[in-house]
């Protein structure tokens, strides 16, 4: 779900819930409570763990136990989060903050978008995007309610604010990669990861956001999942029945890591095929990593010094959608075969998508 849907949710008495309601990471003044088992009575019902994706549904009194702390960001709008979850972005905005002190663009703030929203205002968004757009839009873009990771309260959507000023459409802030390299460093040390990898759609359903972070509760856990740059899903051993199969084959030259990484690398270009499902992966042989075709990429390269090459042969259903197919080759509906993507590295290197297409 992207930001710009925020102009369609009603927001909505959250039933049920303990809220508090302020602006800023300041928590109010409150009375306190020295007994041992506060927090796990605080949190009791919450698994910090739980997987929701479009397959997997929010958990049975999930709501009925959630508790809130509600702010107000800088756009004046009120954001809902799981306190907990609250906590340690307090924390991440701290730190942030403070690695982002002299940004050559003027003072960085970190702010929060949105987090927590209740079936019911995310049942008005499928419902107004189904009214507007039609149901194949809307299955595509927007969770069903019950199976939205939002839901939770544990999915935060970040942005941040530049010598005052608001950067908030999606559009500008994908612009601002250095910011998100440093909001990703910090993230795992307070329990976050960044849960829409690029590349990685066919997993997680959705394209790559730098801003939607999810908690976990437990640093290790997410520095594990960040550092090995896999999904959600992938940690746990949970992926979707619509994810890619991938066909490692046989291979003298390169490891099942080393292949994951090309793959990753020509599924980010893929995924700007709106409307386009990929349905397999199948790696090409050794015999592809030959002098003429390493010859043949750096020929294309620019200058580069390829030492190694991979291809992969991918099948994949062209969108039914008239305005998804502008400015492309495919036909509608169609389940297109054998489309080969070409890589190369040089020595140390990381995969570079050099050709794709048919012979």
């Amino acid at each position: 779900m992207t930001k710009k849907t925020r102009l369609l949710v009603i927001l909505l008495s959250v039933v049920m819930t303990f809220a508090l309601s302020f602006t800023g990471c300041k928590v109010p003044d409150a009375p306190q409570d020295d007994s041992a088992d506060t927090e796990t009575e605080t949190n009791a019902g919450i698994d910090y763990m739980a997987l929701v994706n479009k397959e997997s549904s929010l958990p049975d009194g999930w709501e009925e136990a959630l508790q809130i702390t509600t702010i107000t960001n800088s756009v004046g709008d009120e954001v809902k989060t799981e306190s907990k979850a609250y906590d340690a972005y307090c924390a991440l905005k701290e730190e942030v903050e403070k690695d982002l002190e002299g940004y050559e663009g003027g003072e960085v703030k970190l702010e929060l978008d949105s987090a927590y929203r209740s079936v019911a205002e995310q049942q008005k968004i499928w419902d107004d995007f189904m009214e507007k757009y039609g149901e194949e839009y809307t299955t595509t873009h927007v969770a069903v309610p019950g199976y939205s990771e939002h839901q939770t309260g544990l999915a935060l959507d970040l942005y941040f604010t530049i010598d005052g000023n608001d950067v908030y459409e999606n559009e500008d802030l994908v612009q601002y990669t250095d910011i998100w390299e440093v909001i990703h460093a910090r993230l795992a040390e307070h329990g976050f990861i960044l849960r829409y990898l690029p590349g990685k759609k066919d997993i997680t359903g959705y394209a790559y956001e730098p801003w939607h972070i999810r908690y976990l509760d437990d640093p290790t856990v997410a520095k594990e999942i960040m550092d090995k740059n896999i999904t959600f899903e992938e940690y746990l051993g949970k992926i979707s029945s619509h994810a890619a199969t991938v066909d490692y084959g046989t291979s003298e030259l390169y490891t099942q890591e080393e292949m994951d990484a090309a793959i990753t690398e020509f599924k980010k270009e893929f995924e700007n095929w709106l409307g386009c499902e990929l349905h397999s992966v199948k790696y090409a042989g050794d015999e592809c990593n030959s002098e003429e075709n390493i010859a043949w990429l750096n020929s294309l390269g620019e200058g580069k010094d390829y030492t190694q090459v991979i291809e992969f042969i991918t099948d994949f259903h062209s969108p039914t959608e008239a305005e998804l197919l502008e400015g492309t080759a495919w036909e509608a509906d169609k389940e297109y075969t054998d489309y080969q993507w070409w890589l190369a590295r040089e020595d140390g290197g990381a995969w570079e998508l050099v050709s794709m297409g048919y012979e």
